[in-house]
């Protein structure tokens, strides 16, 4: 057998993980509402206030033009706002689906498993720490990566309506083609393993989510720094933001596979 295909049981866990986070009313809620919120009804209010709000309203012109790429200063005043919600504003949001989203699920297949106390008989099973382990991580990556690609489809069809409204240039561009192939992903995994790791410290699902509040505080600070002036996000800044969560990754997964043990799990 391969050393990275999974074994019957593994998958068995997979799907008994999903079914338990689907079925578990804050997960599933998380899940589904956290993602519309972000990717479908904030697009939506903002596409709305553009269409409505008198252009010599939209204030704050002389600062967005100077965060333009080049050939774009041509756009009127509604079309530039439409094309940073969409390349600056909706970023954001669109980045704390797959760490919110891998945090949830995870706190409800580590923590929960603990509050349901399922994880006793768990541990009885013929599958080792090892593989447990890794079918565990592996569910909760999988949940947060079909949410995020459904949050992404929903939001191009929002955008794309939006921009044929407004006339604007498509908006994704190689800023959004790393955000979706590197820096979604790691950020996925990053939260899994966060939650790993302090899922010893927390006595509930509650208190795990909400210790995950903290991490998404980064993605604020990063993309409230292109408002400020400070720099500017681009392609090749979000490639080395990637390379550095997965590194990051890689160190934080051989940290917690060598201290994810039943004794861990049980206090």
């Amino acid at each position: 057998m391969s050393k990275f295909s999974l074994s019957l049981a593994e998958r068995a866990v997979i799907k008994k993980d999903c079914g338990e986070v689907w079925h578990a009313k804050m997960a599933r809620g998380t899940l589904i509402a956290l993602p519309l919120v972000l990717t479908v009804v904030l697009p939506v209010f903002y596409t709305v206030l553009i269409a409505l709000i008198p252009p010599e309203e939209l204030n704050g012109m002389d600062m967005v033009l100077s965060m333009l790429p080049a050939g774009l200063q041509q756009l009127d005043v509604r079309q530039i706002t439409f094309y940073m919600l969409g390349n600056t504003l909706s970023p954001m949001f669109f980045l704390m689906v797959p760490l919110m989203v891998s945090t949830a699920s995870a706190a409800s297949s580590f923590v929960g498993e603990r509050e349901r106390g399922t994880l006793q008989t768990l541990l009885l099973t013929p599958v080792s720490v090892k593989k447990l382990f890794r079918a565990k991580v592996l569910g909760c990556v999988l949940l947060s990566l079909a949410a995020t690609l459904f949050s992404f489809i929903f939001f191009a069809v929002v955008m794309t309506v939006g921009g044929a409204i407004f006339q604007t240039p498509y908006f994704f561009n190689w800023n959004w083609a790393v955000l979706l192939v590197l820096l979604a992903p790691s950020l996925t995994f990053f939260g899994v393993m966060f939650m790993v790791l302090i899922s010893g410290r927390s006595k509930s699902y509650i208190e795990a989510f909400q210790s995950a509040g903290y991490i998404v505080l980064p993605i604020v600070l990063l993309f409230v720094g292109q408002f400020t002036g400070l720099f500017q996000l681009n392609a090749l800044l979000l490639f080395v933001i990637s390379i550095c969560v997965i590194v990051l990754d890689v160190v934080l997964f051989h940290f917690v596979s060598k201290s994810f043990t039943p004794e861990r799990l049980l206090k």
